[in-house]
């Protein structure tokens, strides 16, 4: 469509719609996010498949193998490939420390789900409503960083500005300096 770049266009894609103003309406197009079934593979085995946006699925495979504690650093991880998968899909093979597999296989899960939210496909309650780690209080933050970090996510969300629909994060530094962002429909 006119005016919009590709890289401002990357995980959208054009759709044809109804545009409805006021008393009027009228076929129009517009962009839409984009959402695939993304399969992360771990030494050759499925363990897990997410509805995402085909953006930045390495960094995606990783803090997801990270939160789940599938490996415990980035030191766990040897390898990662993105490959075309079956039906528009996508797969992440990540290959990982055989100890850091061999746990994974001890408590497999299967978490096929329509959301990105890591609840679809627990097994039971237990597994969903992990206790987490308390974290010494050890900082402060001054609101001015906050400010900060909303210009920041709106001049990163190219995505959002031009769907409407992706969910944003930004990393901030504790003095305020950021370091990156990303955004994704269900990340």
């Amino acid at each position: 469509m006119d005016g919009v770049k590709e890289e401002e266009a990357a995980g959208a894609r054009p759709a044809e719609i109804i545009r409805i103003a006021g008393s009027t309406s009228g076929p129009d197009t517009d962009w839409v996010a984009e959402e695939v079934p993304v399969a992360l593979v771990y030494n050759g085995i499925s363990h897990a498949v997410m509805m995402t946006t085909p953006t930045m699925l390495e960094d995606f495979a990783v803090g997801f193998s990270l939160a789940e504690g599938i490996v415990r650093s980035l030191d766990d991880i040897h390898d990662i490939e993105v490959t075309e998968g079956c039906r528009g899909g996508k797969n992440v093979n990540l290959t990982i420390a055989s100890e850091a597999f061999w746990k994974l296989k001890e408590h497999r899960r299967s978490m096929t789900g329509r959301t990105g939210c890591g609840i679809c496909g627990t097994e039971s309650l237990d597994d969903a409503m992990r206790p987490t780690p308390v974290l010494p209080f050890t900082q402060t933050f001054d609101m001015e960083h906050y400010g900060r970090a909303l210009e920041y996510l709106q001049k990163v969300e190219t995505l959002g500005a031009l769907t409407g629909s992706t969910h944003a994060a930004a990393w901030v530094h504790p003095d305020g300096s950021l370091a990156g962002g990303a955004e994704d429909v269900g990340r």
